[in-house]
């Protein structure tokens, strides 16, 4: 049998903080289990599941992203799951450094486009794709259903929320709904400002690219 020895823990930069250079061995998922913000330059701190006190602090782009599919209260997005990566293109000083990037968020059943500010008057489109977070539970199930059907310009959260039982309802929780509402209304915000969406649309519907 081959011997494995982890020396991640021994690269880890000595930091108060998730750093791009922790994610040079790879792309990270994680859970949000709190948000909290301050002031300075870097006033979210984001905590997550195994996170050893070291909380991620976005950049403004990828708390763009985590606002424009989660919606701006930051308190939904608590329970969430998103993909880090390691973005080496990421400039400072006009030197690449690396920064940490969003590529994946959980609420998301088709990838987004997004047109965020990269420089003064200028926009980037980034894609975030769909996290699918394993699933098994009949509980689970109802929750990645719901996660679809806030997506969906044809479907509305309340309705679908209605038509689960009270058992159900309960077992999901309060916090859940809100999290759907802010979803629901973040992705129609999308749909409203966004030029391309209505093409998009169509596509979709005649299977197109």
């Amino acid at each position: 049998m081959t011997k494995t020895i982890d020396i991640t823990s021994a690269i880890r930069p000595k930091s108060d903080q998730l750093n791009a250079d922790d994610l040079l061995t790879g792309p990270r998922t994680i859970r949000i289990r709190d948000v909290q913000v301050s002031t300075g330059e870097q006033p979210v701190s984001i905590f997550y599941d195994g996170d050893d006190g070291r909380p991620w602090k976005p950049a403004k782009s990828a708390l763009r992203v985590l606002a424009a599919i989660w919606g701006p209260n930051a308190a939904k997005w608590i329970g969430m799951s998103c993909t880090l990566y390691n973005d080496e293109a990421v400039t400072w000083a006009g030197v690449a450094v690396g920064g940490i990037r969003v590529s994946h968020m959980e609420g998301l059943s088709k990838p987004r486009t997004l047109q965020l500010t990269k420089t003064r008057g200028k926009k980037a489109a980034v894609t975030i794709q769909p996290l699918t977070v394993e699933k098994a539970s009949k509980l689970d199930k109802f929750r990645a259903r719901l996660f679809q059907v806030a997506e969906d310009p044809e479907a509305s959260v309340a309705d679908a929320w209605a038509k689960i039982d009270e058992a159900m309802q309960s077992e999901l929780g309060a916090d859940l709904l809100d999290q759907l509402l802010a979803i629901e209304a973040a992705a129609q915000e999308h749909r409203a400002t966004d030029p391309n969406a209505a093409v998009d649309a169509l596509n979709d519907a005649i299977g197109g690219q």
